[in-house]
């Protein structure tokens, strides 16, 4: 009886597999990136400033193109509340707090590059600090603008 049905599945599997010609796929080209910019806030500005730090040195130790760095003026968000919940409207709390925000840019990195940066700045971010990632990607021209006016618009960037 068991014999008789694993002998069953076998054949079953069999017709399941189908051998076919192997597709072999080029390899993507790597992404290329004109800069990236990480826009740091956070509400301790001494904290901002020591990931700065790690982000220069990091930058050395892999040898990627720093670009600007740019320390931007607070954002001040205030907010007043009753002390008591229904009577004593002449007191007040005031409540505030301060998001300070750099940007921290590089430049002319590979993807691969990018990436393992990203991910290494991103593991080691403190607490209490967010992180905002823009970037600029070189891509070829599309296939649509013939090859003439590729020429064109080359010939004419390089005036």
């Amino acid at each position: 009886m068991l014999r008789s049905n694993c002998s069953g599945l076998l054949q079953q599997a069999h017709r399941l597999v189908r051998t076919g010609p192997v597709h072999t796929t080029t390899p993507m080209p790597d992404k290329l990136f004109k800069s990236i910019e990480l826009e740091l806030r956070g509400h301790d500005p001494a904290v901002i400033r020591s990931y700065l730090t790690f982000m220069k040195s990091v930058c050395g130790h892999l040898e990627i193109t720093q670009g600007r760095m740019q320390v931007l003026p607070y954002v001040r968000w205030v907010q007043w509340a009753l002390r008591s919940k229904f009577v004593a409207k002449k007191y007040k709390l005031h409540y505030e707090t301060r998001t300070h925000i750099s940007k921290f840019e590089v430049k002319h990195l590979t993807g691969n590059t990018a990436s393992a940066f990203l991910e290494y700045v991103q593991r080691n971010i403190p607490e209490g600090v967010a992180m905002r990632v823009g970037y600029e990607e070189i891509r070829p021209l599309p296939g649509t603008i013939p090859v003439e006016k590729k020429a064109e618009f080359v010939a004419g960037s390089a005036k």
